[in-house]
């Protein structure tokens, strides 16, 4: 989006964003008819703020502080937490 609202392309970028937000949503209600809603939605947003954060450093050029760098080591931490306390749940049962 931001590589279309640059080169004034801002309808085209609009569209570009909500057809990529329906498809992440629709993948999110597919992940949930097969994960607990918890577990899926801790990997969209986590996974998704990574991608995010990583695009935009490589190709965009952005700058990451050690901060932001260690928030995106606890999303990591968070997502593995979760995961593992998912697979402990489902080794009970």
């Amino acid at each position: 989006m931001k590589w279309l609202v640059n080169e004034d392309q801002l309808l085209l970028g609009s569209l570009f964003v909500t057809l990529m937000v329906g498809l992440a949503y629709l993948a999110l209600s597919q992940a949930t008819s097969k994960i607990p809603i918890a577990l899926a939605n801790a990997f969209w947003e986590g996974l998704g703020m990574i991608l995010i954060a990583s695009v935009s450093f490589v190709f965009l050029g952005e700058a990451i502080s050690i901060g932001q760098m260690f928030a995106l080591l606890l999303a990591i931490i968070g997502i593995v937490i979760i995961n593992s306390g998912h697979a402990m749940q489902e080794q009970k049962q």
